[in-house]
């Protein structure tokens, strides 16, 4: 068996085509891509004679014998839309069945929205969990948010026409809190923000976004709650008085200071 190269392509500035990636689309017969009318341009601009066939998340399981038939032959490469391929694109399925065949798998790097986002975000962190998409109900995405605490961001990608619902839901239940919105990266209109909330929400957001949500500050402020509430606690106070006092004098929401006294 040949070699299945894992092609990374730009995410929107074609400069970001690395020489190697170049270099591959010159020398490859075959490339299976996620729509083969986006990915043509890019490709036959290198190399005219490819041939470009779609392994979407549609068909990729039946595509797996046709990329096992070619590899018999020639290598074969793999690319996205956009970025890195598996990164909330296809191609999940085709490498872990290659890999139990024992196929090997060649990684050709670049860009990828999701590293360029947090690299250039400011926002502190040691650990983050990226999981693609975020989901359309409210109530999923506080537990989403709630049972991430443990990272330090929370990365995430949003569309334009949802985007700002999804800033009121996080202000609403967490408060003003820190976010980075990166959009439209790369791009002519490429836009990074990283602000507290409030200073995001009136704006109108177009083209495609990373939002990155800053946990480690809702954390420190869960810990910050749960501290205050063991202080007046030790000091006998009872769980209405200190319910009435936090949520007259501090900026803790009331809502949050009554779960955490139902739990405590």
């Amino acid at each position: 068996m040949n070699n299945l190269y894992v092609i990374s392509t730009p995410i929107g500035n074609l400069n970001d085509l690395s020489l190697r990636a170049i270099s591959l689309f010159k020398d490859l017969e075959i490339i299976y891509c996620e729509d083969t009318r986006t990915s043509s341009p890019l490709v036959k601009k290198y190399n005219p004679k490819i041939k470009l066939i779609s392994l979407h998340k549609f068909n990729e399981k039946q595509q797996i014998d046709s990329v096992l038939l070619n590899l018999k032959s020639k290598d074969v490469g793999l690319i996205s839309d956009a970025g890195t391929p598996t990164i909330n694109d296809p191609g999940q399925l085709l490498i872990k069945h290659l890999k139990q065949q024992k196929i090997k798998i060649i990684p050709v790097p670049g860009a990828s929205a999701l590293t360029t986002a947090i690299s250039i975000s400011g926002l502190e962190y040691n650990s983050f969990n990226f999981i693609g998409f975020l989901p359309k109900k409210e109530k999923a995405i506080i537990d989403l948010v709630n049972n991430n605490l443990n990272n330090d961001l929370l990365v995430a990608y949003e569309s334009p026409n949802r985007i700002k619902k999804t800033l009121s839901t996080l202000h609403h239940h967490f408060g003003n809190i820190q976010v980075c919105l990166a959009r439209e990266l790369t791009k002519f209109y490429e836009e990074i923000i990283t602000d507290n909330i409030e200073n995001l929400l009136n704006n109108e957001y177009k083209g495609e976004i990373v939002l990155i949500i800053n946990t480690r500050t809702i954390a420190k402020q869960n810990n910050l709650l749960k501290e205050t509430i063991s202080l007046y606690k030790k000091e006998g106070i009872n769980n209405k008085s200190i319910l009435n006092l936090l949520s007259s004098t501090t900026n803790f929401k009331k809502n949050d200071i009554y779960e955490e006294l139902k739990n405590d």
